[in-house]
């Protein structure tokens, strides 16, 4: 394997006693990564079991012993009797024979199939994944990727509305398929699917290894006779070389305690903020307008801090990528996605700005602590996933820091002197003033505000009267489609326009402030239920916008998203500054006030467009 050759290779022979270890038995966290996965099979609600792992002849001896020292005993390993690439099995050849030899161990039980170098993000939930699978479907998991060179490493699938899967791609062009849904080698399937492997097998006995060899090739043909719903994960360690390896290491290290889990308990301390859709106004939040925006839950960061002796910001494995990439391409393609620092440098100017505060206050600051991030928010798609970093951050730092004696985070808020309605403009203040990016506050209010907020942006609004928060039970059902191949940059987006608003540009003045009305009709809707209205205001902040910014800015591939959604009798306009869209289905006549969805799917694949249903949340303050 790479990784092992990598070893080989390593001036550091820092790594060499793993000279010959499987990559399943490798050390991750200080144990074999396959410890990892048999915790999560025996802390799950659902039973799982028994665990039966296949090898080739080589490592057989390692893997029983394994198995014998976690108590599974010897019948738990499988022996393929294979000893060269040339004469092996292949994955799907493996799993039959385990099926087969192991019979009387499964019985009629469903099967789990997981690859054994595959490890997920800390937030997977094996009891959430399996009690998400419809009744009768089989079911695998699937994470985005964001750049195009990856779609030539990844197994991709496409699914409908519903999450089911209708097509598999191994290793596509990236131009063979819109989706950026990668499905890594694991797999529930039905206990019906149990001899239609076996047939698969028959079917292909004459065909290449090559062709039969991946589980991926086994689960293209069963989409064609059993439904496998896609149930969506944040994302996977991906440790095919020593770099990898390295990172993922360091990253267990600084966020698992000594018994594999994620700190908790004494002084462990978690900070979430979700995603974000502006509703009508926007971007006139940036130009002193009006906005009204909702919170997406479906898409979450959150950061994790826990007292250390010094200050660390631990690198993200797949977004804090700096030093090692498979090529030129995948440099410029990563770069452009994740910048040149990924996320550690939003937790650095969140703790920095934060720490100025502080000291400003003579708030002393004794303690120090890692801090870590995970993310589920799509990227690059104007869903406000770097603010949601920020804040999240911000929120961990008022827990770790504030006691209740003091009042918790609200307390420390009020040491401070700062107020609700002031942390808005706090952390823009984090992207603009540390880190050089322009933006307005819309995001940032509705991410610390939470639920469904009217806001107010005039300058001669104060700011504790300028956000109003509305009753979630207000809205009607919303969808979201987003388009991870667009990669937008809002900042980038705005800079022109803000020049001809600076220079009294007639179109764009009068243009923001037709915008900011469209604010006050979409509040004026909500509160009267009338959708319609709401469809019209939505479909109007959209044209307008494109008036303003003009085709060539607004993107060929925007538009089409925008016209998808028309077409098909949704209203529909950008959730921020492109690459997502919210939509709203009009009223029918027959049945006013119902909101039938019949999209067009195939349309949307070929668009690059992903349609879920939109989500709402409560509000989340400083102490959430």
């Amino acid at each position: 394997s790479r990784l092992q050759k990598d070893i080989e290779t390593d001036p550091s022979k820092q790594f060499g006693h793993l000279l010959g270890q499987p990559k399943a038995l490798l050390p991750v966290g200080g144990v074999p990564l396959l410890d990892h996965w048999l915790r999560i099979f025996r802390e799950t609600s659902a039973q799982v079991g028994p665990v039966i792992i296949v090898t080739n002849k080589l490592f057989h001896r390692q893997f029983v012993e394994w198995a014998v020292s976690r108590g599974l005993g010897r019948n738990a390993v499988v022996n393929d009797g294979t000893t060269a690439n040339e004469n092996r099995l292949g994955a799907c050849g493996d799993l039959h024979l385990a099926l087969k030899e192991r019979a009387d161990m499964i019985g009629d039980r469903d099967i789990l199939v997981v690859a054994g170098d595959t490890l997920f993000f800390q937030d997977f939930s094996l009891s959430f994944f399996l009690s998400s699978l419809p009744s009768q479907h089989s079911g695998v998991v699937t994470y985005q990727i964001g750049s195009d060179a990856e779609t030539l490493k990844r197994g991709l699938v496409e699914v409908d509305a519903s999450g089911q899967v209708i097509k598999l791609l191994e290793k596509p062009e990236p131009t063979a398929t819109s989706s950026r849904s990668a499905c890594p080698a694991f797999y529930a399937y039905r206990h019906n699917c149990k001899a239609l492997i076996g047939q698969f097998l028959e079917e292909n006995k004459d065909a290449p290894l090559e062709m039969k060899d991946a589980p991926g090739q086994l689960l293209a043909w069963l989409l064609q006779r059993v439904p496998v719903q896609a149930i969506p994960v944040s994302g996977r360690f991906d440790i095919g070389n020593l770099s990898q390896y390295r990172d993922t290491l360091s990253f267990y290290a600084q966020t698992l305690d000594s018994e594999l889990k994620p700190h908790h308990g004494a002084g462990v301390v978690v900070g979430r903020a979700c995603a974000r859709a502006a509703l009508a106004g926007n971007p006139s939040d940036g130009f002193g307008g009006k906005t009204v925006s909702l919170l997406v839950t479906n898409y979450a960061a959150t950061v994790t801090m826990r007292p250390s002796e010094r200050l660390v910001f631990v690198p993200h494995p797949e977004y804090d990528k700096d030093h090692e990439f498979t090529s030129m391409g995948e440099l410029l393609l990563t770069t452009e996605l994740n910048g040149y620092y990924g996320g550690l440098r939003l937790l650095r100017a969140a703790a920095k700005r934060f720490a100025s505060l502080c000291e400003k206050a003579l708030v002393p600051l004794t303690a120090n602590f890692t801090m870590s991030y995970e993310t589920t928010i799509p990227r690059m798609v104007g869903l406000s996933g770097s603010s949601a970093i920020i804040t999240a951050a911000l929120r961990a730092l008022l827990k770790f820091y504030s006691t209740l004696e003091e009042g918790g985070p609200i307390g420390l808020l009020t040491r401070l002197g700062i107020s609700e309605a002031q942390m808005p403009q706090i952390i823009l203040d984090v992207e603009e003033k540390e880190l050089g990016i322009s933006a307005g506050l819309q995001d940032r209010v509705i991410q610390w505000y939470g639920g469904l907020v009217a806001m107010d942006f005039a300058p001669a609004t104060p700011r504790e009267s300028a956000y109003t928060r509305l009753p979630v039970e207000l809205l009607p059902p919303l969808y979201l489609a987003y388009n991870t191949r667009l990669l937008g940059d809002s900042g980038k987006v705005h800079s022109p326009v803000r020049a001809r608003f600076a220079a009294g540009d007639p179109e764009v003045v009068q243009g923001m402030a037709t915008l900011a009305a469209l604010a006050n009709l979409a509040v004026t809707a909500l509160h009267a239920g009338d959708y319609g209205a709401l469809c019209d205001a939505m479909d109007e902040n959209f044209n307008l916008r494109r008036r303003i910014y003009f085709d060539k800015v607004v993107g060929a591939r925007n538009l089409e998203m925008i016209s998808l959604a028309r077409t098909h009798g949704l209203a529909a306009k950008f959730t921020g500054s492109g690459g997502a869209c919210i939509c709203l289905k009009r009223p029918t006549t027959e049945s006013p006030g119902t909101f039938p969805l019949k999209a067009d799917e195939e349309a949307g694949r070929r668009g690059g467009a992903r349609l879920a249903r939109g989500a709402r949340a409560p509000g989340r303050g400083a102490a959430d």
